[in-house]
């Protein structure tokens, strides 16, 4: 009987689709990950954080190239993908407001941070 259900469930999903009944998705013509470097900062706990100079030195990132104004922070905020295949979700990765404290001058010097 189980397999019978899950039979129906599909052709029905197979015909909303096939007769335009389906939401259409818009996809971003080009991931933000195609240009730039980037760097990967895993976060264990909810909060705000503070990224300085000495915290990028300590991942192995050469702080002297960096133009803070060109500093990006891009995150999904985690968490598991909704069950519904339906369901919105972005696809691909939504920049956060972030303010960059000492970016007037070009350069990612000790007092400034994110």
């Amino acid at each position: 009987m189980r397999l019978f259900r899950l039979l129906i469930s599909c052709c029905l999903c197979w015909l909303c689709a096939l007769y335009g009944y389906a939401q259409q998705r818009q996809y971003a013509s080009e991931s933000v990950l195609s240009t730039g470097n980037w760097y990967k900062i895993g976060l264990t706990e909810t909060g705000i954080y503070k990224i300085d100079q000495a915290f990028l030195s300590q991942l192995g990132i050469n702080t002297g190239s960096i133009d803070p104004r060109n500093i990006r922070l891009y995150g999904n905020g985690g968490g598991m993908l909704p069950q519904a295949n339906a369901a919105f979700r972005h696809d691909d990765l939504v920049e956060n407001a972030i303010e960059v404290v000492g970016e007037a001058d070009g350069s990612f010097d000790p007092g400034d941070y994110i």
